[in-house]
């Protein structure tokens, strides 16, 4: 019998998971179904010459391994593929195995647009189902920042050396655009010149300005450089970030502050329109909004934005209480960050080859965000959602175990 990603024709459900107060697992799982798999799989000729690892095996033996382990690698993944668990869930032949030299062979040379191609369709399934526009502000926040990887310098065939090379350590950069709930790129940097933001973050945003024009990009000071800035502006790309307190400029016009110039523990000193210094007295005669802000305990901020009432999709005046929100929306991609550190394996490399990691990465996002689904639906927190989510696929397989050697689940708890 054919079987559908997990063995899901034993849990079809009807339900749309937006209509739904919570979410199964089984649930989530319906959104990477068999005939996607199937058709990329052909598509990408990912199998090609191929008898045992092919694309959908490694696919499932990578979500599972990803879900079972904090800490995996090559040799446990060649244990959970030779398990009874695993081999009843995708319906292996009992006699297959393999070795984790082969596996790690295998992820070394198998076409990543398989994997690069199931995660933008699972993404665009994910966004669709569940997408979390800030209706308050009218925007899709898109929080930019990048994350560093590291390895022994043996091992990593190619890396940025950071801090003193004394440690004898190399590190992958990834930089991620955040779409309100879900990762919706990445970009993957190994190159030295790469350690600067000023060439990750804009790539990476150039890559999507088009998907959405509500798109408000935020990003943190990392990025400095005022070209950059223009650039942006002149694509009509709408961004909100901060500039170091020591950044020179003029003032254009001040635009009068609400009643209450209060967020949270910041009060709003002033909101500006203002030109940008780059380098000696180099004025960049382009207008961005500037605001200068203090906390309670005197530390001041500088966020600047070019949201200005001069394009047609925003012809309103945001207030500067709603520029500081937005800013304050990007803790979310620090949180996204440590969760798929902590939860997700992704401190450490499986494979150090360039295949093999964007292979893991794109994994490693696929799984992330349906746990980022089950987690917000069930109102759970991150390792709690990890935890359930997994019990759950190994309740299914409890089940499926217990109805393939003829017995009956319903009568365990009786």
């Amino acid at each position: 019998m054919t079987t559908s990603f997990l063995i899901l024709h034993l849990y079809v459900l009807t339900m749309e998971i937006k209509d739904l107060p919570g979410i199964s697992a089984s649930e989530l799982l319906k959104l990477i179904p068999e005939d996607l798999l199937v058709d990329l799989s052909l598509e990408t000729k990912v199998d090609y010459q191929v008898k045992k690892l092919y694309g959908r095996r490694v696919f499932t033996l990578l979500a599972f391994g990803l879900i079972e382990s904090e800490r995996i690698g090559l040799r446990s993944l060649q244990d959970f593929f030779n398990s009874t668990h695993y081999k009843v869930l995708f319906n292996v032949d009992e006699s297959t195995t393999i070795k984790y030299n082969s596996l790690s062979t295998r992820l070394a040379k198998m076409n990543v647009e398989f994997f690069k191609k199931a995660y933008e369709a699972i993404y665009e399934e994910c966004s669709r189902l569940y997408d979390e526009k800030d209706l308050s502000l009218l925007y899709r926040i898109v929080r930019v920042d990048s994350v560093m990887v590291c390895e022994t310098a043996t091992k990593l065939e190619k890396g940025i050396n950071v801090g003193s090379k004394k440690d004898g350590k190399k590190q992958v950069k990834y930089t991620v655009c955040l779409t309100n709930l879900f990762p919706s790129s990445v970009e993957v940097f190994r190159d030295q010149c790469h350690i600067n933001e000023n060439l990750t973050i804009p790539q990476a945003i150039l890559k999507v300005i088009d998907k959405n024009k509500d798109n408000v990009f935020v990003f943190d000071r990392g990025v400095s450089s005022r070209e950059i800035f223009c650039e942006l502006d002149d694509k009509d790309c709408s961004f909100v970030t901060r500039l170091k307190l020591d950044a020179r400029y003029q003032v254009i016009q001040n635009i009068p502050l609400p009643e209450n110039p209060v967020i949270g523990n910041l009060s709003i000193l002033k909101d500006q329109l203002v030109y940008l210094y780059k380098s000696g007295n180099n004025l960049v005669e382009h207008p961005f909004r500037l605001i200068p802000a203090e906390r309670k305990d005197g530390k001041r901020f500088l966020f600047l934005s070019n949201l200005i009432n001069t394009r047609e999709e925003f012809p309103y005046l945001l207030e500067a209480k709603d520029i500081i929100l937005l800013y304050k929306k990007r803790w979310d991609i620090e949180v996204f960050f440590r969760f798929i550190k902590q939860e997700l394996n992704f401190s450490h490399f499986i494979s150090v080859n360039q295949n093999g990691i964007q292979i893991l990465l794109y994994m490693t996002l696929i799984l992330a965000m349906l746990i980022l689904i089950y987690k917000r639906l069930n109102g759970l927190g991150y390792k709690t959602a990890k935890r359930r989510f997994m019990l759950e696929i190994r309740d299914i397989i409890a089940v499926m175990l217990i109805e393939f050697s003829g017995g009956d689940p319903s009568r365990v708890f009786r």
